[in-house]
């Protein structure tokens, strides 16, 4: 007897940040729907701990997202590969030839890290950040390594690099471009983040390229530069940015570019009744409205909220990526929103700039210390557009969602300088040096 397909009004291929957001939106805003979501691995583990989680000795269980985020909406929990979607009869076909018909579908399927085809790749001493699987072999290459190559300057690449000299390993860190942190960091913070880890004995080799792997069953692999240069090592950590999974899209006739699948503001692709979200899916950033990367786990919160309202009979609106992110290296915390000086100006953008110096708390309080921070606002019309903010201990993500909230409602000069913020002796600055207002100051004084 044959079996009867099964059904459900949304099914969510992925299980990472947006489909969990998803998932768990269209639960609240419209219970009465059927879900399923469909991803092809029990345990996903939280990408961004990875560097954390090389030589601690909290378990595994830590690192991974619980499946009861989801099965708490009630949505069924189904673990297998996604092997076509047959978007004419509505219906998605898993490797086992197990068939679901949907009323409507939201792709979530994330992205893989960028490996490239170079000889000698295929060495296991060349590891990716991405699974529970790289997690615990990061583990056990820790634990009998003595030097370790990072490939990728960003900043999942410089916390490696940082964890891993923590560790007792001699680091070596390749950087493609000029600089580490081009992409998200002001110079003279990123001569700051520099001057730590060499500090640390980091060998950084900017400007440089991996070209090959010489692997012969030797205790350490040899890793050959674009310039002539082998370095041996232990191991080698790929951090090298990710490729979007779209290819089940693609088979599916659904449109996409080289930075994802294509779609709307309300996140639906070309075809009717299909949404993506989150790292699979082309963005549009917010200053510039141009197409572009945005592959923090917070974009893909947002975009499956969006999608979830919509596809739970909302209108909502992805309005485009700010790139809000944080970082950590060693005791200094830093992170950004928006674009950067010199990405402004890339885009064609005249700015105008502030920056500031104070101290976090009180000057008379044990342990103030000093907080930097950098604004960027339109010349014409005084918006602004980007900021970045470095402070020695933690505590940088509350200012930069400020900013970041700031750029998302176009805020100007004149209305951040008449911003209410909260001051303590023991948890902000003084009244009068408010970080943010004496950049917004300086801005406008140069404007």
């Amino acid at each position: 007897m044959e079996k009867s397909m099964k059904k459900s009004d949304i099914i969510i291929i992925g299980g990472g940040a947006a489909g969990i957001v998803a998932v768990n939106t269209i639960h609240a805003l419209n219970p009465g729907l059927s879900l399923t979501l469909i991803k092809d691995e029990e345990a996903l583990v939280n990408r961004c701990s990875i560097p954390y989680g090389m030589g601690r000795e909290k378990g595994i269980e830590n690192y991974i997202v619980p499946n009861s985020h989801i099965t708490a909406t009630g949505a069924d929990l189904v673990i297998g590969r996604v092997e076509e979607i047959d978007t004419r009869k509505k219906e998605v076909i898993l490797q086992t030839g197990e068939s679901y018909a949907y009323g409507q579908l939201l792709l979530a399927t994330g992205s893989r890290p960028i490996l490239p085809q170079l000889p000698g790749i295929e060495s296991e001493r060349i590891l990716v950040v991405r699974s529970l699987g790289d997690l615990e072999r990061l583990r056990v290459s820790v634990r009998s390594g003595r030097r370790a190559l990072v490939v990728g300057g960003g900043y999942v690449g410089v916390e490696l690099a940082t964890e891993l000299q923590q560790l007792g390993l001699r680091v070596s860190l390749v950087e493609m471009r000029e600089r580490i942190l081009l992409a998200t960091t002001e110079p003279e913070f990123i001569t700051e983040v520099e001057q730590m880890l060499e500090g640390r004995g980091i060998h950084l080799m900017t400007g440089r390229q991996v070209t090959a792997f010489e692997d012969d069953g030797r205790e350490r692999v040899g890793v050959r530069l674009d310039d002539g240069t082998v370095l041996e090592v232990d191991l080698v950590v790929f951090s090298a940015g990710v490729v979007p999974n779209m290819e089940l899209a693609q088979r599916a006739g659904i449109a996409t570019s080289s930075l994802g699948i294509i779609t709307d503001k309300s996140l639906r692709t070309s075809v009717r009744d299909v949404f993506a979200a989150g790292d699979c899916a082309e963005k549009q950033a917010f200053v510039t409205g141009q197409p572009t990367r945005g592959d923090f786990g917070t974009n893909a919160v947002f975009m499956g909220s969006v999608a979830g309202q919509n596809m739970a009979g909302m209108a909502a609106s992805f309005m485009g990526t700010i790139n809000a992110n944080v970082s950590m290296v060693y005791d200094t915390s830093f992170g950004s929103a928006g674009l950067t000086e010199a990405g402004a100006r890339q885009a064609g953008i005249d700015v105008v700039v502030g920056f500031s110096e104070t101290l976090d708390k009180y000057p008379m309080i044990d342990g103030a210390a000093p907080l930097r921070t950098k604004l960027i606002f339109t010349r014409s019309n005084g918006v602004l557009i980007g900021g970045s903010v470095m402070k020695e201990g933690r505590g940088v993500a509350p200012h930069i969602d400020l900013i970041s909230l700031a750029i998302q409602k176009r805020t100007t000069i004149e209305e951040f300088l008449c911003h209410q913020y909260a001051t303590h002796p023991q948890l902000a600055a003084v009244p009068t040096e408010n970080s943010c207002l004496l950049a917004t100051m300086a801005a406008m004084a140069s404007r």
